[in-house]
C-alpha cells in the first residue's frame, strides 16, 4: 500500500480543522467543522467504531494529508465524508486513496466490501472527478436535486 492509514483522534483535531477552510466546509456535510460532524457521528447510537464506522487519518511520507468517514450503511460501504489538506488538493490523491481503501478494505477496516457508495454535491466537481477516477459511477440524483449519488463495484 502506498498511504498509512491510522485511526483518526483528538490529537488529530487540530491538524483535519485547518483543512477545513470554505471549500471544505461548503462541498461537505461538516459545515461546523469536521470535529462537530466526527462527534455527532460517534454519538449516534448505532455508531460502533471499528465496526460500522471508521474514521481515519490518511498520511504519505510521515505526514497526514486526508481525513475520511466510512460506515457500514445497509451492508454497503459508504464514503461519508473526505477531506483533503489544500495543499495537496488537486493531485490525484484523493481518487488514489479511494482506489486503496476500496481494493485493500479488509487490511484498512477489518472488513472487505465489493461495493461502494458516496454522496456528493452537484457542484463539487472535483469530487466527482476523484471518485469517478476510483472507479465509482454516477447513479442518480437525490429528488430534490441537492445531491448525487455514487456507486462503486468490484
Amino acid at each position: 500500500m502506498r498511504f498509512i492509514w491510522t485511526d483518526y483522534n483528538a490529537a488529530d483535531e487540530e491538524t483535519v480543522e485547518k483543512w477545513m477552510d470554505r471549500t471544505a466546509r461548503k462541498n461537505t456535510g461538516c459545515e461546523d467543522g469536521w470535529a462537530d460532524y466526527a462527534n455527532a457521528c460517534i454519538e449516534e447510537t448505532d455508531t460502533v467504531l471499528g465496526e460500522n464506522f471508521w474514521l481515519m487519518m490518511v498520511s504519505e511520507d510521515g505526514k497526514p494529508f486526508a481525513a475520511i468517514a466510512v460506515a457500514l450503511w445497509e451492508g454497503e460501504l459508504t464514503i461519508s465524508e473526505l477531506v483533503v489538506a489544500p495543499e495537496r488538493r488537486g493531485h490525484g490523491l484523493g481518487s488514489a486513496l479511494l482506489m486503496e481503501l476500496l481494493n485493500n478494505s479488509g487490511a484498512i477496516l477489518g472488513k472487505e466490501f465489493v461495493s461502494a457508495k458516496a454522496v456528493i454535491f452537484p457542484d463539487n466537481t472535483a469530487s466527482q472527478k476523484a471518485f469517478e477516477k476510483a472507479g465509482f459511477r454516477f447513479e442518480s440524483a437525490h429528488p430534490d436535486g441537492d445531491a448525487w449519488y455514487y456507486t462503486y463495484r468490484k
